[in-house]
């Protein structure tokens, strides 16, 4: 056995021998370079040019081939001998980034070029295969980006700038800022670009709406800059309610600054945002009283106060690895909230609120294949309600509300979001995986109608003094709770052939308080661009979705229980007194099934995306969502001929998961931009081309059974219930318009139409005994009336006035890439000309310019003086004027 293991060892060391021309000295081994390539806000550029070339007699001997940087940033020089280089990272509109002296050793090398992007260069467009870009479903297929002009015309205040958003968008989409979903919008000043993706079929998708808002805000890069501003909305300019014959006082001062620059050279940058607002209005009180109608402005005004700070902090961990900080600090004031409609002054209440975000955010390459996105955020928020006026309420159906709010305490929140995406790129598989954590624990104090409620089925009842029901709520409303909910996904884009891509995938989720650990996902989806100039690109996919249970849900089951706090119904009380209220048995109490599920939806969609040109595009999506197992109330003790199955308990409702629905929505949207975007300002003292325009149309039908988790069927049938759902609004359409053909003016204008919306015909009356005001006449549906539509004309007006000899620098350097016509990418950067040292704009804003009356609250209660009529009137015309300042 020796000798056969000696022959063998002297057979290995021969064969080393002879494959090395020195067996006595190792040969060094080769190294690999792994260069990342970015712009100066530390974003990837992919497709850049990379070359690498000897110093030395050793290095110039091997001839090394120019490479291009993957979809993240990077590229992989293999084979590389030991020794010192010059590496160049070229990319058109970008100044070619140059490694003057890189040592390569054995092993993997990495380096970073940053690449500063060329002073006057306004957009050039980059070239790749037509057909592959366009069948990429994260391109530029099926997403608009709305224009600088657009963004600078949103509202400064944070809940119009929502709805503003939603509207342009034509539906109902998930806000995401820079990744994240949810929380307070960033002040205008801080965003760099707002992007309207449709039919998100992936996986990592929670939502099965397929429509997402996503804003990106900007660091701060460069020397310091700053900005101010002022907007000021009188009442004077206001339109007056049909309701209120004299208009009452109202005034919104809307006030903000903004200061951000570089902190560490090429290392870290802030944004900085200081922002509040006062502002009070009157509102108006349209009652039926015994007297007859009162319609007039109240003498009450609602005073509101805010105060906003917003703060981004960018630092480089390493040449390709970022860290993001961003908090956010809301408190609001709110007084006399809660009257005016059908509530008169003494129901008055005030709100107070303070909320805290804290978000980390960490990107870059893990080795050459693989990016990652982690994110991390925590909230706190606290808030107070305090009712003015302590009495118990009065109630008419369809006529009036007096007495007191009764809401006292509040509410303790901490949340906190975790969340981690993973690509990875290999031959034709582009594989991305997550995972997110959700979840905090609540503390409520909350408590309401402590002091009790009468409820008058008419006028006539009231004037009678004989009350239909009275309710009160008594016990400990002290209640803590903890809430998680968690998914993870896997997907991959599948690229069959330079025009196909398959997107198969997987979605699961889970979470505390129900018991449904069945909640898969999976999803598929094909883009196909047909045609080789790629301006047009058809996508179809089918997936299921599923819901997680609100935390408000759970929180009322806890509450109302029976054992913390007991719900007292009475029938047909004695009034004003009704009684001992401590000896009454019947108690009402919530509570969820024991075999809840998540709620799921089914959605196929298709759809087809053409671009005229980089910046020009037009599409139609369609989309067929079935949703099952939603939530819906079961009263388990409902009166039987005027008596209840147990006489001691009162209403005992059961939140159920088998209600359903069915949504049908069509979606077309056309953008068009004459000239290319530009952040550098025109030069020609007039330009027609500078225009922008476009428009969305939403066509949707919407059906369910069920009006949510609490709602108990009238019939107490589910068959019976199936009608249009709350928000089954047929039309929508936006128009906007945008010009700049004056230099240093711009004009946007949007038109906004939603036809109307539903409701449904109510008896007034409780004609089943159960105290539960829900009850139809025969034969009568969910939801078979509707309102009428709204139309909103707005415009937003800017002269911008260049004060000072003195020039800055360009301005802060940085990159939009959008996905254009034949597959090519418009690469837009963030810098332009020099600039005056002090700029100031004067800035008119309007909602509803014509004063269009747009009548909503229309009553469907039978024994109302106003059935079938509007109650009410929104978004009268509103005028601010302001003045920027920026530096």
């Amino acid at each position: 056995m020796t000798r056969v293991v000696a022959g063998l060892l002297s057979w290995i060391l021969l064969f080393a021998a002879s494959a090395s021309p020195s067996f006595a000295q190792a040969q060094p081994r080769d190294g690999r370079l792994l260069i990342t390539v970015v712009d100066q806000t530390r974003a990837v550029i992919p497709n850049a040019d990379v070359t690498v070339t000897g110093l030395e007699d050793a290095t110039k001997a091997a001839t090394l081939a120019p490479v291009k940087t993957s979809d993240q940033g990077v590229a992989t020089i293999a084979a590389v001998k030991p020794g010192r280089y010059i590496i160049t990272a070229e990319f058109p509109g970008f100044e070619p980034g140059v490694l003057k002296d890189v040592r390569v050793r054995a092993g993997d090398n990495r380096q970073t070029i940053v690449l500063a992007i060329q002073g006057l260069q306004d957009s050039v467009t980059v070239g790749i295969d037509k057909q592959e870009a366009s069948a990429d479903r994260r391109g530029g297929s099926f997403v608009t980006a709305l224009t600088r002009d657009q963004v600078d015309a949103l509202s400064d205040d944070p809940t119009e700038m929502a709805q503003q958003l939603q509207d342009m968008a034509g539906g109902t989409g998930v806000i995401r800022v820079d990744s994240f979903e949810g929380g307070q919008l960033p002040p205008k000043a801080m965003i760099k670009s707002i992007h309207v993706t449709r039919d998100a079929f992936a996986a990592e998708n929670h939502s099965a709406g397929g429509l997402f808002i996503d804003i990106i805000t900007q660091p701060g890069l460069g020397p310091l800059r700053g900005s101010g501003r002022y907007n000021l909305r009188d009442g004077a300019f206001s339109g007056r309610s049909p309701y209120t014959p004299v208009k009452g006082p109202e005034r919104s001062q809307n006030y903000g600054t903004n200061f951000a620059g570089t902190l560490i050279k090429d290392r870290a940058s802030f944004n900085l945002s200081l922002n509040g607002s006062t502002s009070f209005e009157t509102p108006s009180l349209y009652v039926a009283t015994p007297g007859g109608t009162v319609s007039q402005a109240m003498s009450l005004q609602q005073p509101r106060n805010q105060a906003n700070v917003y703060a981004v902090l960018d630092y480089a961990l390493t040449k390709d690895q970022t860290l993001r900080f961003n908090y956010n600090q809301n408190d609001y004031t709110q007084h006399n909230l809660g009257i005016g409609g059908y509530d008169s002054a003494d129901r008055a209440y005030s709100s107070e609120e303070h909320n805290h975000t804290l978000r980390v955010q960490e990107v870059g390459p893990l080795g050459r294949r693989a990016f990652v996105n982690t994110r991390l955020e925590f909230g706190w928020s606290d808030s107070a309600n305090h009712s003015l006026f302590d009495a118990p309420t009065i109630l008419v159906n369809g006529a009036f509300n007096n007495g007191g709010a009764q809401l006292a305490g509040g509410r303790d929140t901490r949340t906190f979001n975790l969340a981690s995406d993973l690509d990875y790129v290999r031959s034709i598989h582009s594989v991305r995986m997550g995972v997110v954590f959700s979840g905090g624990s609540y503390r409520s104090t909350s408590t309401s109608n402590y002091l009790g409620t009468y409820t008058f089925t008419s006028l006539d009842a009231f004037e009678a003094g004989l009350p239909q029901s009275y309710t009160r709520r008594i016990g400990d409303p002290n209640i803590d709770y903890f809430n998680l909910q968690a998914g993870g996904y896997i997907q991959d884009d599948i690229r069959v052939r330079k025009g196909l891509t398959i997107t198969p995938g997987l979605r699961y989720e889970v979470q505390t308080h129900l018991s449904d650990y069945n909640a898969f996902g999976p999803r598929i989806g094909v883009t196909w661009s047909p045609f080789k100039n790629g301006k047009t690109t058809l996508r179809a996919s089918a997936g299921v979705f599923t819901d997680w249970l609100s935390s408000g849900i759970y929180e009322q089951t806890l509450q109302v229980d029976g054992v913390r706090q007991q719900e007292l119904n009475i029938v047909n009380p004695s009034y004003p007194d009704p009684g001992n209220v401590g000896v009454v048995p019947p108690i009402n109490k919530y509570l969820l099934a024991g075999d809840l599920q998540m709620a799921r939806n089914v959605r196929v969609s298709s759809g087809v995306d053409y671009a005229f040109n980089p910046f020009s595009r037009v599409g139609v999506t369609y989309a067929h969502v079935t949703g099952s197992d939603l939530l819906r109330g079961d009263n388990l003790n409902t009166p039987v001929n005027g008596i209840r199955p147990n006489p001691a308990v009162g209403n005992l409702v059961e939140v159920l998961g088998d209600a359903t629905s069915r949504q049908n929505t069509m979606n077309a949207f056309m953008q068009v931009s004459l000239t290319a975007p530009s952040m550098a300002p025109p030069k020609e003292l007039w330009n027609w081309k500078r225009t922008n325009f476009g428009f969305n149309y939403t066509l949707g039908k919407s059906e369910n059974n069920t009006d949510g988790a609490f709602a108990v069927p009238a019939t107490g049938s589910l068959a019976a219930e199936w009608g249009p759902a709350s928000n089954d609004i047929r039309h929508r359409l936006g128009f906007f318009f945008g010009a700049a053909w004056l230099r240093n003016f711009n004009a946007n204008v949007n038109v906004n139409y939603n036809s109307g919306s539903p409701y449904t015909i109510r008896t007034g009356l409780d004609d089943n005994g159960d105290q539960i005001f829900n009850d139809r006449p025969a034969g009568i549906g969910r939801d078979t009336l509707r309102g009428a539509g709204s139309f909103n004309l707005g415009g937003f007006f800017v002269y911008n006035i260049p004060i000072g000899q003195k020039k800055l620098g360009p301005m802060p350097p940085g990159v939009m890439i959008q996905g254009g016509a034949g597959g090519n990418f418009n690469v837009t950067t963030m810098s332009a000309d020099a600039l005056p040292r002090f700029r100031m704009g004067i800035i008119v804003q309007a909602q509803n310019l014509t004063n269009h009356i747009n009548y909503t609250g229309y009553s469907g209660i039978m024994t109302s003086p106003f059935f079938g009529q509007p109650t009410a009137a929104q978004q009268m015309r509103k005028i601010d004027v302001g003045l920027n300042f920026n530096f």
